[in-house]
């Protein structure tokens, strides 16, 4: 899932089912069990596997990536944004630019 520029939604909808699938079974969990697990129907399921049914919610798609522990990487879709320059120069206003030696720091 590298370069997915050219690709259209419907085909990167079937790769991350076929994604999800793959850690299914790594997992060694049934469709049945992930249907029971997720609220998802086991139709659903099915279909989506099988590339048949490429409209899947993302409610849907969250609870699966539930069952699977897979939820904490849905923030790798979206990572946070970096701090925006003008906030930096803002911040740095507060950093002092020279540290005077104390009288103390000179006796010693």
């Amino acid at each position: 899932m590298d370069n997915l520029s050219y690709t259209t939604n419907q085909d990167i909808i079937a790769l991350l089912c076929q994604r999800l699938k793959e850690y299914r079974l790594a997992a060694r969990i049934s469709q049945r069990e992930m249907a029971e697990k997720s609220g998802v129907s086991l139709t659903t399921i099915s279909h989506l596997e099988q590339g048949m049914s490429r409209n899947i919610t993302l409610n849907n798609f969250i609870s699966l990536l539930r069952v699977l522990g897979l939820e904490q990487r849905l923030s790798d879709l979206l990572p946070e944004l970096p701090v925006p320059p003008m906030a930096l120069k803002q911040m740095n206003k507060y950093i002092p630019k020279r540290v005077r030696r104390s009288s103390h720091d000179t006796e010693s």
